[in-house]
């Protein structure tokens, strides 16, 4: 097995979208973003990876930032069939929903897209059977300017979101949802991250003889996010996220 792994951002464009440059379309309606990177963007681009993997099975390759539900048959079909195959998903896609974005907010612009409260769900069935490896912040810092704020034009904002300073809190808060114990959290988040970058013997847990990243995180305090965080040099909104009370 090669010890090099080639990374994939999952779009293709095989069949243009009428949507697309939001011409006859507003701009400032998420749903205008949205249809202009259907699902068949992601099936496209991961059918083409695992024929790639067919053809060159010795090579690892993996798929970065995977929003699109109906890609994950093809997923399993692949890990089934033993491919070196591997998938992250993001926070973003595991705790927002398409519905949530109000129109005219740039901020929340990433590709691929936030989709649908259903294709989330698929997300994390995925995420707990194994399917989708680990989960990532895919954080994409730019300064207020790109992102169009004053503007609200959707279609022509960067699309990178900013999550690293919330991340944690906002996956155990949907885990927790769940049922899904902080030890699952852990492992998504560390351990296996590591182990695909292959620093697992010094970095992804707690362990003699490995550095000591440690991370003090106590579920059980609450606190809320009323206005603004920084993530680097990119200003993004988040309101009103409230944490539990009990862990």
């Amino acid at each position: 097995m090669s010890p090099s792994v080639l990374l994939f951002h999952a779009e293709l464009d095989c069949h243009p979208s009428p949507t697309k440059g939001a011409e006859g379309h507003d701009p400032r309606n998420y749903d205008t973003f949205l249809n202009s990177r259907p699902d068949s963007l992601e099936m496209s681009a991961i059918e083409l990876i695992i024929a790639l993997n067919e053809k060159y099975p010795s090579l690892r390759t993996h798929i970065v930032h995977l929003s699109s539900a109906p890609a994950i048959p093809l997923v399993k079909s692949a890990k089934a069939k033993g491919l070196p195959l591997t998938v992250e998903t993001c926070f973003h896609y595991l705790c927002l929903t398409a519905s949530d974005i109000p129109d005219g907010h740039p901020e929340f612009k990433c590709c691929p897209p936030i989709r649908s409260g259903g294709n989330r769900e698929e997300l994390w069935k995925a995420l707990l059977d194994g399917t989708i490896d680990f989960v990532v912040s895919d954080h994409s810092p730019s300064i207020a300017e790109l992102k169009c704020l004053d503007s609200g034009d959707i279609m022509k904002a960067w699309g990178g979101i900013g999550g690293l300073g919330l991340g944690l809190s906002l996956l155990w808060t949907e885990a927790r949802k769940r049922g899904i114990p902080m030890g699952q959290v852990v492992e998504w988040l560390s351990l296996k991250p590591a182990r695909h970058v292959g620093l697992d013997s010094s970095k992804g847990s707690i362990e003699v003889g490995k550095d000591a990243d440690i991370v003090v995180f106590d579920p059980s305090v609450p606190f809320e996010v009323r206005s603004y965080f920084y993530a680097a040099s990119y200003l993004v909104p988040i309101e009103h996220i409230r944490l539990p009370k009990n862990p």
